[in-house]
């Protein structure tokens, strides 16, 4: 693990704070973003940040690149939790608070600051801002988690594949990653499978039927593109403004909108 180099307000960050502080370009958006990136560490594509069941003492901040949280039976098959995208502030603390209940992973190379339990409630304390960006990403986090675990433990395969790829739509959307509904996913067929609860043959499939469905389009390493998004949304049991506004911690232009990505 190498500390990250240039000190710089990360813009995914300054988004982030710009909109949930409501000022652009303030001394108040430029000095927490670059407390957040003087913390900031760098980790390979693969790398372990934190393990399940380990002491853990810091809340992370992705700066770039994306994490996965998730956790795992004796047996080894493994449930991912939530991804961890750029912007996202993310505590894998349990009710002990000083023990990790997920295990967080790089799933590309990531740069993350890792900020103390203590230092963070300080810096919430001492900034109004900083505690409703905060409370927004709970919140937001929150109703994401509670659609998916409908869709995982209620839907069948292709309800599940449609909202994930709905879900993720909309979160990289929020942060300037898609363009004309098409998007890059940085996982293999196994890890979608495992944010889905299902067997990378029967994402294989879906993303298939998809296709031949003319919803969706394909190509290799999850580059995907969203042709019919009434129906993918049908699918899902979400539209997507809807689900934009219950995940998605500020506003933002209506996905349906003409010329929005």
């Amino acid at each position: 693990m190498a500390t990250a180099g240039a000190i710089e307000v990360d813009p995914a960050l300054r988004r982030r704070l710009s909109k949930l502080t409501g000022a652009t370009g303030s001394p108040e958006v430029d000095k927490h973003g670059v407390q957040f990136t003087r913390n900031a560490r760098d980790y390979k594509a693969g790398q372990a940040i934190a393990f399940e069941g380990e002491e853990v003492a810091s809340v992370l901040c992705v700066l770039d690149g994306w994490i996965s949280l998730s956790k795992t039976l004796e047996d080894g098959e493994r449930q991912i939790i939530d991804f961890g995208l750029p912007g996202d502030i993310v505590t894998a603390v349990a009710a002990d608070g000083t023990t990790s209940c997920l295990e967080v992973d790089a799933l590309t190379d990531v740069t993350v600051a890792a900020l103390s339990h203590a230092d963070w409630e300080r810096r919430q304390s001492a900034s109004p801002e900083l505690r409703e960006m905060a409370d927004h990403l709970a919140a937001a986090s929150h109703a994401r988690l509670s659609e998916r675990m409908l869709r995982l433990g209620k839907g069948s395969a292709p309800v599940r594949i449609a909202y994930a790829l709905l879900e993720l739509c909309v979160r990289l959307r929020s942060i300037g990653q898609t363009q004309d509904h098409t998007f890059h996913l940085p996982l293999t067929q196994q890890h979608l499978g495992e944010f889905t609860g299902l067997s990378s043959v029967h994402v294989c499939r879906t993303l298939r039927r998809l296709s031949r469905q003319q919803i969706i389009q394909t190509e290799d390493h999850l580059d995907i593109k969203i042709i019919d998004l009434a129906a993918l949304s049908g699918i899902a049991g979400i539209g997507p403004d809807r689900l934009q506004a219950e995940i998605v911690p500020a506003p933002m232009p209506t996905i349906l909108a003409p010329g929005n990505g």
